[in-house]
């Protein structure tokens, strides 16, 4: 169980309203990319070489372009290269700018419920993909991972205690986005340990870095943490 003070609740709230609702569904990506737009040159009018201006003759044109001819052919010889155009820049995100998209799947029951949207929020707003399994497998034992989870004095997917109001509504979908926003405000309590958090090489790891720094629950429980964060990372694939 996590005790926040009643600001954090409120902060939260607000959280909901900056990072925007996050995706329950497992086919739901971080980002998509666009598709990169290169603007094609266009040639303007070309006079025609015969017709030409007024006092202009046949042969003069024909002259012109003898010459024309030869000074190219001149330039052939010395090696003389015609400067390239520069490229075009593409005005839409590269795919490495991307979030990626999570697939996950796994039938392992230390895996938390709505495992792969939590991840996929997560690594969406800055945590490493171990960082994110190691926070879903503490989920796993604080409610089991489902947003309407209450028990004694708390609840909600972390086990804030007491709940703040607005957290459980009977709505999963409404209140899996706004705990999971709530989530990014809570940890931000603890920020001096987040980049021991994103530095671990293991969901396990991860899972403990978390525990102790950031949820510092009354009942730890470790082996259940590790195991079901070790779950989610075999589920998603890393």
């Amino acid at each position: 169980m996590v005790a926040p003070a009643v600001a954090v609740a409120s902060a939260a709230v607000a959280a909901v309203h900056a990072h925007g609702p996050a995706s329950v569904a497992r086919s739901d990506a971080a980002g998509r990319v666009t598709a990169s737009r290169v603007q094609a040159g266009h040639a303007g009018p070309h006079p025609n070489p015969v017709s030409g201006h007024s006092g202009q003759s046949a042969s003069s044109n024909t002259a012109a372009a003898l010459r024309a001819a030869r000074s190219r052919s001149a330039a052939a010889k010395s090696g003389a290269r015609p400067s390239a155009a520069p490229p075009t820049r593409s005005s839409s995100p590269s795919a490495s700018s991307s979030p990626s998209i999570l697939h996950c799947a796994g039938s392992s029951v230390m895996l938390p419920a709505n495992y792969a949207a939590i991840v996929s929020f997560l690594t969406a707003h800055g945590y490493t993909k171990f960082a994110a399994a190691g926070i879903a497998g503490n989920m796993y034992q604080e409610s089991m991972g489902n947003p309407e989870s209450v028990g004694t004095g708390g609840g909600g997917l972390i086990g804030w205690t007491p709940l703040p109001a607005g957290f459980v509504t009977g709505n999963p979908v409404t209140d899996l986005r706004t705990q999971l926003a709530a989530v990014l405000t809570y940890n931000q309590q603890w920020s001096q340990y987040i980049p021991a958090l994103n530095a671990a090489t293991s969901a396990t790891a991860a899972a403990d870095i978390y525990m102790t720094y950031f949820e510092r629950p009354g009942l730890p429980a470790a082996a259940n943490r590790e195991g079901a964060a070790a779950a989610v990372a075999a589920a998603c694939g890393f």
